[in-house]
């Protein structure tokens, strides 16, 4: 019983991790949404360097690279771990779980460079 309550202990957090972000992310949105709102109303002009500045205008672009970089560290960091461990099942368990975010680096990392604007 001890055995599986590590998985799934390790399932809520990530999950648990995951819905913040989410959770965060939304919030931040709305946020900068109801500032540019009340500019608006107010009759204020909306600039391009206002914009950027509120995060509601950023670059994809870049973003995919900086995803990219951090998800493919991720994905390195879990190859990296697996070398420290000498049980073969602990060892596939973490290369299987590092695949994953190597290949999502991969992944924006080739839309970076694809991405012409």
């Amino acid at each position: 019983m001890a055995d599986a309550m590590i998985p799934i202990t390790m399932f809520i957090v990530l999950g648990i991790a995951v819905m913040g972000y989410f959770f965060w992310n939304h919030k931040n949105r709305e946020t900068i949404m109801k500032t540019v709102e009340k500019a608006m109303d107010q009759g204020k002009e909306l600039t391009p360097e206002l914009l950027v500045q509120l995060g509601a205008a950023g670059n994809p672009r870049i973003r995919d690279m900086r995803r990219g970089v951090v998800f493919l560290s991720l994905g390195i960091a879990g190859v990296l771990c697996s070398l420290f461990f000498d049980h073969a099942d602990v060892v596939n368990g973490i290369r299987a779980g590092a695949v994953f975010p190597l290949m999502l680096g991969f992944g924006f990392l080739l839309v970076w460079k694809l991405n012409k604007d």
